[in-house]
């Protein structure tokens, strides 16, 4: 028999009043919660209307929905990180659902993005182990589908579209075993259609499509007489992975490992102070890292890579500096996929003329490529005997990450985790060693002429 809990306003108002004055057991406050929560799932048909109690999105024409939940409490009193445990994506080429199961109560708010188009969904406080990670794998609508950490506290779901879609109904119900399940159903739009759900969206969501940028919060750092401030930028981090071997290597952890590998090596070879744009598994965006060596007047900015490519055979370590235009066309396409970082992070496209592009033009920019270029070419020097190099190991292309006029930076590609022999390397500690050694080598020559 089927069996449903209605809850009328003016119940909901005296038990708000109810909670206050403190009068009502804990024991009844979890009945009267249960029964609140006891409700049926979206069917997943489009044709069939849910007439659930606490669904989220009654109206289908609703363009985004937000999902306030107490949050749990731990001794201290702070909100609990609710663990997402479960996900499951099911759909065609019209129509899809996004299921994710949870072992707590969160706050949820989906919506709309494009160039290129995107669901995006935010949560609080939320760490996500998916038990089968397989069942999100991309299928009819959907092209892709990341999660991770976006900021402390935040973290978020990113499903890449094929097509654009709508948002026909969302909820978030607990279930008789105390947890949560939270449902996404979309299904295909035009392409009109889903631009005017965008425009209409920005009341609702205001600045969510945005990552605080960290470097905004810090104050200029205090420059110690005598001593290069160096600035270690892993590459990825928290939703955005970055590449993935072929054995289930994570640029993200290795760049982060050997990062700070490297922040240990170099502190103490000579008077350096080293910082990391980013100490665990969160994400930045590619402005943040640069700004964030901007503030900590950086003397020398090294982003640390390890991509993929279709050509598995192409193994050995590079160095790019930035150029308005790339020196081939193998780096031209890396540079776009590092790009790409933030839209895989669900942020926006901020496609208006870049005026960095143009700081090439100005004296002081051209001093700081001059260094970028000479700690390179110092790199690929030291590199070249005692770790595996690229043809033509030292390239160049318009790389978002280098942007800064007047730090002088690099990306430093460690290998390509495409080819086997490159992926087993990376994760060898012997390697790692090795590697350490030399570009700490490097980074104590470009600065011999520097230091008293």
């Amino acid at each position: 028999m089927e069996f449903r809990c209605l809850v009328s306003k003016r119940v909901v108002r005296r038990l708000k009043i109810l909670r206050q004055l403190r009068t009502l057991t804990g024991i009844a406050v979890i009945a009267l919660a249960n029964c609140v929560a006891a409700t049926q799932d979206v069917a997943f048909s489009r044709q069939k209307k849910s007439e659930t109690a606490i669904e989220v999105v009654k109206d289908k024409a609703s363009l985004t929905g937000s999902i306030s939940a107490e949050p749990q409490q731990n001794i201290t009193g702070g909100q609990r990180t609710a663990i997402a445990y479960g996900g499951r994506l099911l759909g065609d080429g019209q129509s899809a659902r996004l299921m994710v199961e949870l072992d707590g109560r969160v706050d949820i708010q989906s919506f709309y993005m494009d160039n290129p188009p995107r669901l995006v969904i935010d949560m609080s406080k939320t760490a996500f182990n998916f038990q089968e990670p397989d069942n999100l794998k991309p299928r009819g609508l959907v092209g892709e589908v990341r999660y991770g950490t976006m900021a402390r506290g935040q973290s978020r779901i990113v499903i890449s579209l094929v097509n654009p879609v709508k948002i026909i109904g969302q909820q978030l119900r607990q279930t008789e075993q105390g947890r949560y399940k939270f449902t996404l159903d979309f299904e295909k739009t035009e392409t009109v259609e889903f631009s005017n759900q965008i425009a209409k969206q920005g009341d609702n969501i205001g600045n969510a499509n945005k990552v605080a940028v960290k470097g905004d919060r810090l104050l200029r750092a205090a420059k110690r007489e005598g001593r290069m401030t160096i600035v270690l930028d892993p590459g990825h981090g928290g939703i955005d992975s970055g590449a993935k071997g072929r054995h289930g290597s994570v640029e993200k952890d290795i760049t982060l490992e050997i990062a700070q590998k490297l922040e240990k090596a170099i502190t103490s070879a000579g008077p350096f102070d080293v910082y990391l744009t980013r100490r665990g598994d969160h994400f930045l965006s590619l402005k943040e890292r640069v700004k964030i060596a901007t503030r900590k007047q950086a003397d020398l900015f090294i982003s640390i890579h390890a991509d993929t490519l279709r050509q598995k055979q192409v193994r050995g370590a590079a160095v790019y500096t930035l150029s308005r235009k790339a020196s081939d066309e193998f780096a031209r396409k890396l540079a776009n996929s590092e790009n790409r970082a933030d839209l895989t992070a669900g942020l926006a496209n901020d496609d208006v003329h870049d005026k960095i592009v143009d700081i090439l033009a100005d004296l002081a920019a051209r001093e700081t490529k001059k260094f970028s270029v000479q700690f390179a070419r110092q790199i690929v020097d030291v590199f070249r005997d005692n770790i595996g190099l690229i043809k033509n190991p030292h390239r160049n292309a318009a790389f978002e990450v280098l942007k800064d006029p007047i730090v002088p930076s690099v990306l430093l590609e460690l290998g390509f985790l495409s080819n086997l022999e490159d992926e087993k390397l990376l994760e060898s500690e012997k390697w790692r060693e090795k590697l350490t050694y030399h570009l700490t080598e490097a980074v104590g020559l470009f600065f011999a002429g520097r230091i008293q």
